[in-house]
């Protein structure tokens, strides 16, 4: 008989008791009839015979035995032999292999140290319109592992004037040399600095100074009698362990002194402290704890010369001169650890300062990584305390009058982030803020200087709302963006002196991109838009509110490499030809384009 899954061959003996020659013929009709319905062969035998055959089955076997009809004759056939089937089978697994094969990646190579050229130092010139000289020297050691020291000179300038405001003259010169020590698990860096800056408080117009001084005319006017010039000098030393195991502990500790004065016989003092200690535990299981500590004091003293002042100071003073003293001791203890797969910062931020309470304010920070860190999440509450000198304001407005008012402010922040890499190369970033301000500087025209030309800090309580977006995309190597945006709204006390914030735009936008064709030809390209915001002038001897319009500026620079030493730069600023106005009665430059060249100097 024949089963759909296997084939058997049975061997069957007949014998037969009929000895008639009719019967003969019917058994040889019989023979044929059989095989016509069936495709088993029939063979005589005399011995019992077991079968057996090796059998081949793909997936899972069941093996089935089906019966086979009987025929229906009248003479019955008796097999003498009995069948035996013994199905014994084994599953091989194979593994199938596909007939396409990737291409082998091969491994990069990294050329050979020491390298045959290495570019330490270089010089970098260049000149634009409004007479805007440019100068940046710049020396590095080579590679050692124990030592290393830099230097840097840098220089921009411009000497011109506008139209209807006179000279806007500035000069900026920076020089810095550092230097690195390092040996087992320890580092000692140090920098020395000096910056001389020159500008002029151009800030009135022509027609100004002719109803103020009609017998006086402008060029008559030295520039040293509105100019400013401010000479900061100082150095810090900073001592660490260059540990990275959490176990181990680590400290550092820092020194630092600066002094700045002023062409108006100004003069502050700094000196400041700051260090910082931590070990790590394993108290909770097996990640590690962090306990630690962080302090810095800072010791300021300023001298005035109540009797020198830019030209059309109308008031009087009745000292000869001014000397104060004033101390502000930062402390925070703080506790990292993980708990349920997040991680904490948890502190507190003490402020001691001469003449004020004592403030505290909480340091919380709650973050927490997912899918490998693609997607991460920071909320947190934290405090600070800043002592607005010389030089913090001079910094932040350029036209501030010598001799202001200083003070601390203490800021609260309280926080939302979330960081997202979306794909490798697109970054994604989002905030939110509130933040609270006591006794933070607003910048008012001072009232005592009659050309309006001149600023001073008055120190006031508010409250910001900040929500920002950054995202950075790199298409490739040679091609990417980047942009950042930022929404304000203040909120001002019941007792404040002005009834809308001042000189603080209400939004801001950043878009950048660059472009690198074959590393031979560099172009980024800088769009700036700040929104609207509040200024404040003077009109017949009282203040007037003002919207300052919205300013945007488009900054494009080109480089091109000649060599791998000597490069040409074009550096195309304000292509808007906006005037802006960033302080009341202080006009911006137009368009600027500066041409100039890099040349790297090689040492063997």
């Amino acid at each position: 008989m024949k089963n759909l899954q296997n084939k058997q061959c049975v061997k069957v003996n007949i014998v037969y008791d009929i000895n008639m020659n009719i019967m003969r013929s019917l058994r040889y009709i019989y023979c044929a009839i059989a095989v016509m319905f069936s495709s088993t062969a029939l063979m005589a035998q005399t011995e019992e015979e077991v079968y057996n055959e090796n059998v081949v089955v793909i997936s899972g076997y069941q093996p089935v035995l089906q019966k086979s009809e009987k025929i229906n004759i009248e003479h019955r056939v008796t097999d003498t032999s009995t069948i035996k089937v013994d199905f014994n089978y084994k599953v091989y697994p194979h593994r199938l292999f596909s007939l396409y094969a990737p291409e082998r990646i091969n491994p990069a190579r990294l050329v050979g140290e020491p390298s045959a050229k290495l570019y330490k130092s270089y010089i970098k010139l260049g000149m634009g319109t409004y007479m805007s000289p440019m100068a940046d020297l710049y020396f590095n050691s080579v590679k050692n592992k124990s030592f290393n020291y830099s230097a840097r000179v840098y220089h921009n300038s411009s000497w011109w004037t506008l139209k209807d405001y006179g000279s806007n003259n500035y000069s900026n010169t920076d020089v810095d040399l550092f230097g690195k020590y390092m040996w087992k698990n320890k580092v000692l860096s140090a920098n020395l600095f000096y910056k001389n800056d020159y500008n002029l408080y151009y800030g009135f117009t022509d027609s100004t100074w002719s109803v103020l001084f009609p017998d006086i005319d402008r060029e008559e006017l030295e520039k040293s009698e509105y100019s400013q010039i401010y000479n900061y000098v100082g150095a810090n030393v900073d001592f660490r362990t260059s540990k990275t195991k959490v176990e181990d502990l680590y400290y550092q500790a820092a020194l630092g002194v600066y002094n700045l004065s002023d062409h108006y016989a100004s003069n502050e003092f700094r000196f400041n402290m700051n260090a910082d200690l931590h070990y790590g535990f394993a108290w909770f299981g097996n990640e590690k704890e962090i306990l630690g500590m962080q302090a810095s004091w800072d010791l300021y003293s300023n001298t005035v010369d109540t009797m020198m002042f830019p030209y059309a100071f109308k008031a009087v003073s009745t000292l000869d001169s001014i000397k104060e003293k004033e101390h502000l001791l930062k402390i925070h203890p703080y506790f990292k650890f993980k708990m349920y797969g997040f991680d904490l910062d948890a502190g507190m931020d003490v402020f001691v300062s001469i003449g004020e309470k004592t403030k505290l304010a909480p340091h919380v920070i709650l973050s927490q990584g997912f899918a490998d860190d693609a997607l991460h999440f920071s909320i947190g509450a934290i405090g600070d305390a800043v002592r607005n000198g010389w030089q913090n304001l001079r910094i932040e407005n350029p036209y501030v009058a010598p001799h202001a008012e200083t003070a601390i402010t203490y800021i609260n922040k309280y926080f939302l982030e979330g960081k997202f890499a979306l794909m490798n190369n697109l970054d994604l970033g989002m905030g939110v803020a509130y933040q609270t301000f006591e006794n933070a500087p607003v910048f008012m025209i001072d009232t005592n200087y009659e050309l309006g030309n001149v600023y001073s800090p008055i120190y006031l309580d508010y409250d910001m709302f900040q929500v920002g977006i950054n995202s950075k995309y790199r298409l490739s190597e040679n091609l990417g963006f980047a942009l950042s945006a930022n929404y304000y709204c203040f909120f001002l006390s019941e007792n404040s002196p002005i009834e809308e914030m001042l000189y603080k735009p209400n939004f801001d936008i950043d878009l950048g991109a660059f472009y690198s064709y074959n590393d031979k030809v560099i172009v980024s390209l800088n769009t700036v838009l700040l929104g609207q915001m509040n200024g404040l002038n003077i009109e017949n001897n009282e203040f007037v509110y003002e919207k300052m319009p919205i300013k945007y500026g488009i900054d494009l620079n080109v480089e091109y490499r000649h060599t791998k030493a000597l490069s040409f730069f074009a550096t195309f600023d304000n292509i808007a030809f906006q005037r802006y106005f960033y302080w009341t009665n202080y006009p911006s430059q137009k368009f600027r384009l500066m041409l100039g060249l890099t040349y790297t100097i090689p040492s063997i």
